[in-house]
């Protein structure tokens, strides 16, 4: 009776092992498909040459607008870059910063759409289940005409049954890491938050351009 009791517990417990990673796996898939529906609209974006002169640098900036806002956590990718800031800052000022960062973000966004040439792309597979079901990381491989493989993390979170983006990084380079530090050093030289989220863009233009040179090297 205890060995018919022991095997019923071991079975029992393969089988919710066997659930839990095929859960996860279903998380992973949810995310992915969301990475994958937005990237194959930015391939359909690059597609229109037009959108890359500099008079049409408006409209490119806002059919970017349209591809990534329904995908992207800007008030949670805020927090992120703000850091151990975001823990005084009023609900205003988060706010505030997370429609400058969406302006920042996506004229990121459609400075890399305008530099980069797509041939195809490949998206990997994680190696195991994430630890935390409700965050999922999708690997992209994207392959340029110039035949030059970018590696692009993109990672999500599970928010009211959506999978959004909170932070990306693009051949190792962490833009959410980036731009916390680039948010500390500027507190450091105001001890004012709102003075950061006032010269946010200006200052940051310089190291959007300085990622976007890094990945391109």
């Amino acid at each position: 009776m205890k060995k018919l009791y022991a095997a019923n517990l071991v079975f029992l417990f393969s089988i919710l092992l066997t659930f839990k990673a095929f859960a996860a796996d279903e998380d992973w898939e949810a995310a992915k498909l969301v990475v994958e529906n937005t990237t194959e609209k930015v391939v359909d974006l690059m597609n229109d040459t037009s959108l890359f002169e500099e008079e049409n640098r408006i409209r490119l900036q806002s059919e970017v607008e349209q591809i990534v806002t329904p995908v992207i956590d800007f008030y949670g990718f805020g927090r992120g870059v703000m850091g151990r800031f975001a823990r005084s800052a009023t609900e205003d000022q988060l706010e505030r910063f997370a429609g400058v960062l969406k302006t920042t973000l996506i004229r990121t966004y459609a400075m890399a759409v305008s530099e980069f040439s797509i041939r195809e792309y490949t998206i990997t597979p994680p190696r195991a289940p994430s630890p935390q079901p409700n965050m999922q990381v999708v690997n992209v491989q994207l392959t340029s005409t110039a035949g030059k493989t970018y590696s692009i993390l993109y990672y999500m979170r599970n928010i009211d049954d959506n999978w959004m983006l909170v932070n990306v990084a693009v051949e190792g380079i962490n833009l959410r890491l980036t731009f916390q530090n680039q948010f500390a050093d500027m507190y450091q030289s105001s001890r004012d938050i709102s003075a950061v989220i006032d010269s946010w863009e200006e200052r940051v233009a310089s190291t959007i351009a300085e990622v976007v040179e890094d990945v391109e090297g």
